[in-house]
């Protein structure tokens, strides 16, 4: 017997990698399949817990009106309005880059500019520490400021979570710049 007839064919030694191809591609487009089917259900919880969160912030709206912002880390503003049609409140969504990635707030401008409400969204920020900057007794020094650029000097940042309460006062001060052009 020669080492020629021991040596695997070439089926044998491909069949390996063509199984896996396969296994792949059924995955592949099975995956694709379930995000397509499951993408307009997350598109619409994410909607309803936005809509849930202005209203949070203005429960008197009787309807939000999307505006035009372009300012960098607006990713939402609105105008609040009573039944009649008329503003009650700006409100403006903004983020800022913090220790664990993006810090959105939702902040509620009265016309005159002040704040209203505000409130920290969901974040990936250190559970303990950065997620404390949802605390009332953080993001509530924000209340009754004017809609003006606040410094660190003008609230107490969290000890122990700086970066995440730099991010939420940039995120706050992004928000003050967005309130200034859509108003």
């Amino acid at each position: 017997m020669s080492n020629a007839d021991t040596r695997p064919s070439l089926f044998e030694t491909m069949r390996p990698v063509v199984v896996l191809v396969v296994i792949c591609l059924v995955a592949g487009v099975l995956l694709g399949v379930v995000h397509a089917a499951t993408e307009p259900i997350a598109q619409a919880n994410a909607e309803k817990k936005a809509q849930q969160t202005y209203a949070a912030l203005v429960p008197t709206a009787a309807s939000f009106a999307p505006l035009t912002c372009n300012v960098e880390g607006c990713t939402a503003a609105l105008e609040a309005r009573d039944a009649a049609g008329s503003p009650l409140a700006y409100v403006i969504v903004a983020q800022s880059k913090g220790y664990g990635g993006q810090v959105p707030i939702a902040v509620a401008f009265s016309p005159d500019g002040t704040v209203l409400s505000i409130t920290a969204m969901s974040n990936d920020e250190t559970p303990g520490l950065g997620t404390k900057i949802a605390n009332e007794s953080y993001i509530g020094q924000y209340v009754g400021l004017a809609a003006q650029p606040t410094t660190a000097d003008d609230i107490d940042l969290i000890s122990g979570a700086t970066i995440s309460s730099k991010a939420a006062l940039a995120a706050f001060n992004t928000a003050v710049e967005a309130f200034e052009e859509v108003r």
